[in-house]
């Protein structure tokens, strides 16, 4: 049995950090790394982080149903290719996606029916809407103007939609508490790997 995780959150809210832990403790754990059309930000690089591609290449990927999602969100293209989720599961890893709602749901549909691999959904979310602000101020990756951009697209409703498709919801408070409920959930799913 392959194992797949998806872990989403707003962000901010420590992604990042909680599956960068996992890749330091879990050896067989690897990241699908996704594509996107925007720049990379000053600490960022091409085929680490995302695959920074073209408007016109991401289209083409989405014409030739090479994305197990993709969503349009802040004026880019983001998504996850089929092949880097292939190629971690058949070298006997074990993939971690970190991506959006949306994409959540169109990777868990992929994956219903198929019986080799073992889908387990993390939703991260921050303490309070104060908090995930000071995050983002505190990672400076972002000016004040993207940043409400993406705190008034943390909308309630469409989360409220979202949270029963999945497995845990983690509330973020206390990061070393965090990364041991979240290391607990990959041993857990991943038995005896």
């Amino acid at each position: 049995m392959n194992n797949l995780f998806i872990i989403s959150g707003p962000s901010g809210v420590g992604k990042s950090t909680l599956i960068d832990y996992i890749l330091n403790t879990i050896p067989q754990s690897r990241l699908s790394i996704s594509c996107t059309t925007r720049s990379p930000r000053y600490y960022e690089h091409d085929g680490k982080e995302y695959y920074f591609i073209m408007e016109n290449k991401f289209r083409e990927m989405i014409q030739n149903e090479e994305l197990l999602e993709y969503v349009y969100c802040f004026g880019n293209y983001y998504g996850t290719p089929k092949s880097e989720v292939d190629n971690i599961l058949k070298n006997n890893g074990i993939c971690i996606l970190d991506v959006e709602f949306a994409g959540a749901m169109s990777i868990l549909k992929y994956y219903k029916n198929n019986a080799e691999v073992k889908c387990t959904s993390i939703l991260v979310m921050p303490p309070s809407i104060i908090e995930l602000r000071k995050r983002l101020l505190e990672r400076g990756s972002e000016n004040e103007e993207a940043i409400s951009r993406r705190l008034s697209g943390f909308n309630s409703e469409e989360l409220a939609y979202y949270e029963p498709f999945y497995d845990y919801i983690i509330t973020n408070n206390n990061l070393k508490t965090t990364k041991e409920v979240v290391l607990d959930i990959f041993k857990k799913s991943i038995g005896d790997k």
